[in-house]
């Protein structure tokens, strides 16, 4: 009987610092990948910048690869956003790498496991396209993202069919900003699908373009369950699709949450 506890004990002991090497290991990995963050940020040059970023890539790329990394906590790394929705299905890692001429490209990628973190699949985000008005209406696979930083999710259940609302920003150029609001669908077998017909005007995307002089809001209530944003307009009045004039005219717009998907009201 002593020699079954002891070996019990052993067995224990071995597994608990093979846990604690693998937790050591990822603070390494974790601290690296902090210090690639910040010269991605703040690297004299567009070439800096873009070298720290290929490498901060492929290291977070091969993290994510390890068994139990979709548990690790990635706190403090300086501008990625990583999101996960209350169901656990996956998460989503987001960032940009700045330019030193105002413009951004954005990098993304989907890890997707079952909740105890096992069996995962890793998705690629590629930036193929320039987000405007014409892709408003179209769902796009992993290989045609637009790229953006998604800073919330939302999940949403219609007809049994739950999908997840992702609130996202892109800086676009020194002249106008993009405030997205977009869909996430995700099945046992194909790859992740963004946009859907979820809201009441038809489209598959949100997408509110606007002066960079002029902040706005767009954020989720959860006492409501609104996704509430600044209205915005032409500060003329008439200049339609201008977006370099586009502000807030001190009303709101909001989509509420409802068994039938998101419903629009206008200037509240």
């Amino acid at each position: 009987m002593k020699r079954l506890i002891h070996q019990v004990f052993f067995i224990l002991l071995i597994f608990s610092n093979i846990l604690l090497s693998q937790e050591k290991d990822f603070e390494k990995d974790k601290i690296q990948l902090i210090n690639l963050a910040r010269i991605i940020l703040n690297g004299e040059t567009d070439s800096i910048r873009t070298v720290a970023n290929k490498e901060f890539y492929e290291n977070l790329l091969t993290l994510l690869d390890t068994k139990k990394s979709y548990k690790y906590k990635f706190e403090d790394i300086e501008h990625v956003s990583i999101l996960q929705p209350k169901d656990k299905m996956f998460k989503i890692f987001t960032w940009f790498l700045p330019y030193t001429n105002g413009q951004y490209e954005y990098f993304g990628i989907i890890q997707k496991c079952k909740k105890n973190g096992k069996k995962c699949r890793i998705y690629e985000l590629e930036t193929k396209h320039k987000l405007n008005k014409q892709f408003a209406n179209k769902k796009l696979e992993i290989d045609e993202w637009y790229g953006c930083l998604y800073y919330d999710v939302i999940e949403i259940k219609i007809n049994k069919q739950k999908y997840y609302t992702l609130l996202g920003w892109d800086g676009n150029n020194n002249r106008t900003t993009k405030k997205i609001i977009d869909v996430l669908s995700l099945t046992k077998k194909t790859a992740p699908v963004f946009g859907a017909s979820i809201f009441n005007n038809t489209l598959k995307r949100i997408i509110l373009e606007y002066s960079s002089k002029y902040p706005i809001s767009l954020r989720y209530d959860k006492k409501l369950e609104y996704i509430v944003f600044d209205h915005i307009e032409p500060i003329d009045g008439i200049s339609i699709n201008n977006f370099d004039i586009y502000a807030p005219n001190l009303s709101y717009d909001v989509f509420k949450k409802t068994d039938l998907g998101w419903q629009l009201e206008t200037n509240i």
